[in-house]
């Protein structure tokens, strides 16, 4: 019997359950085919109701994944891959399924305050494939949710599977994630030999992205996902090196996250316990996001520890949220003050004797390491000496204002034992471990270095003896972290070539070239991005 027949004879009159429920057009056949496609049951149970106001509802993609598949055999598993490895042969061909991931929990994960129809009424244009978004998505689920535990991936796999039958706000996230994956995973895709229709470059993401989201008015219903795309473009455009343009997302997604009192704690009372729980992660990421970002790049801070952190032990995945609540922890050691103090010139007012007692909540702080994914332990044990660096480095930066007198108690060799430290670490795990933290790790080294050499600087002070050897210590660890900046994911950091002519004379080489300023870099940049995305204008 054809379709065309079957629509006379005997077959149903409406959607089905599953399609009715998630806005879709149904073909109306016994399974009809969307749920074939992604292997649910297909009903036509339910009786049809009168329509009333608008409400809140249950996310209904991952109710209809923990109702159970057409074998009967329930939620869906995913066998795990190596993740660069999955993007690039998912372009041409369907992805295997990852299994027994932290995400894949049966729970609520609406993050909706209102729900929203996924269909889109007007006709839309056509969207990036199946088939990458999906295979960004599991890359993104197989190295970056350990850090960015804030999606639901069985939620966004599903949606994965139908782009063009996406709201302009679900699609936005999705390709916002994709493009943050690609830049902060380093990927470089193929060229030749693929589908134009598949392939899309991280520019093209991020394009893309940014036309979806003048698609929508996000105060019409304000939702979560709103402040994932925009802190996901803010995570792109930091791997970019586009500081404005990411600072600029990044307070978007603060500003939201106000918007919907996450920063309050009773906000939290009358939600469902899995909603609250992915509300209050994605509050905390953004509190140590803008933390780290502000300390890096002299900006101010808005956020607060105002609310309780996610939950450990009652959570999918509690190593993964021991680590994460480890780093909170680290953040919450640092007083707004000192946010205040950094922003300020060198001469400006701050209170240089508090520096002892933030230094040691820092350097004192002991997570259990041992319990923590590889990824989590390289972010904590990375950022922990990285922030004694930086308050190292405040104090000296100030202490000549105060005639040298000023003594905060601060360890004077810290930067060389945070390299030590931050050595150690990476030669103990997997290199995918560090590459997954993207600029963000080749940053942080950076400083390090090159506090480093600015402590050898300082130990003319001491005897000849004492300086050699410290010179020897400084020099060795040096060569580690430039060794690690010309190898950090899967080539040579931005940031080598400055700290390597900065360090040649300690380090004995002959003359390095300078490095190209980060003006010329980012304008190759920016150019390379008009270029792609002008010469793929036919493509959209």
């Amino acid at each position: 019997m054809d379709e065309s027949t079957a629509h006379v004879r005997g077959a149903p009159r409406r959607a089905c359950d599953n399609c009715r429920r998630r806005k879709i057009r149904c073909n109306r056949n016994q399974p009809c085919a969307k749920c074939e496609e992604i292997q649910l049951v297909c009903q036509y149970n339910d009786t049809a109701r009168r329509k009333g106001p608008k409400g809140r509802t249950a996310p209904v993609l991952t109710e209809l994944l923990a109702t159970g598949t057409s074998d009967g055999s329930g939620m869906h598993n995913y066998d795990s891959q190596h993740a660069n490895d999955v993007v690039l042969d998912s372009l041409q061909s369907s992805l295997a399924p990852l299994d027994d991931s932290p995400y894949s929990a049966d729970y609520d994960t609406s993050l909706l305050v209102y729900d929203i129809s996924t269909a889109s009424i007007a006709p839309v244009p056509r969207r990036i494939s199946s088939p990458q978004l999906r295979a960004y998505v599991q890359a993104f689920l197989q190295q970056l949710y350990p850090i960015m535990p804030v999606v639901d991936g069985n939620a966004l796999l599903l949606d994965c599977a139908g782009p063009e039958a996406l709201h302009p706000r679900r699609y936005a996230l999705l390709v916002a994630l994709s493009a943050a994956a690609h830049f902060q995973l380093n990927f470089h895709m193929p060229e030749k030999d693929v589908d134009p229709d598949t392939l899309r470059s991280g520019y093209h993401l991020i394009r893309e992205a940014e036309q979806a989201l003048h698609q929508f008015d996000p105060f019409d219903d304000l939702h979560a996902d709103t402040i994932l795309i925009r802190f996901f473009l803010f995570a792109a455009y930091g791997n970019l090196r586009e500081p404005d343009r990411a600072w600029y997302y990044l307070n978007q997604s603060l500003s939201f996250a106000h918007i919907l009192k996450l920063n309050m704690e009773s906000t939290y009372e009358d939600l469902d316990q899995n909603e609250a729980e992915i509300l209050r992660r994605i509050y905390w990421l953004l509190f140590v996001t803008e933390r780290a970002y502000a300390l890096q790049t002299g900006r101010p801070i808005m956020l607060r520890a105002t609310i309780k952190k996610p939950v450990v032990f009652q959570s999918e995945s509690p190593t993964t949220m021991y680590g994460f609540t480890s780093l909170i922890s680290l953040f919450e050691k640092i007083t707004p003050d000192f946010y205040e103090w950094n922003i300020c010139d060198i001469g400006g007012m701050c209170d240089l004797s508090s520096l002892s007692d933030i230094y040691k909540s820092v350097a004192f702080a002991t997570p259990l390491l041992a319990e923590v994914p590889e990824t989590n332990r390289v972010d904590i044990i990375l950022t922990q000496q990285w922030l004694q660096t930086r308050l190292w480095r405040f104090y000296m930066d100030r202490q000549y204002l105060h005639g040298g007198q000023s003594n905060t108690g601060l360890p004077k060799q810290t930067p060389t034992i945070a390299g030590r430290i931050v050595m150690a670490c990476l030669s103990s795990v997997a290199q995918k471990s560090a590459d997954s933290h993207g600029i963000g790790i080749e940053q942080k080294l950076y400083d390090i270095g090159e506090s480093i050499f600015q402590f050898t600087q300082q130990l003319c002070l001491k005897t000849a003896e004492s300086l050699e050897s410290s010179k020897f210590d400084a020099r060795d660890v040096l060569s580690g972290i430039l060794t690690s900046l010309s190898r950090i994911r899967g080539s040579q950091s931005y940031l080598f070539p400055a700290l390597l002519q900065q360090c040649q004379g300690l380090l004995s080489l002959g003359n390095v070239p300078p490095p190209l300023s980060e003006t010329s870099v980012a304008e190759t940049d920016e150019q390379e991005f008009i270029e792609r995305d002008s010469t793929s204008s036919a493509v959209w």
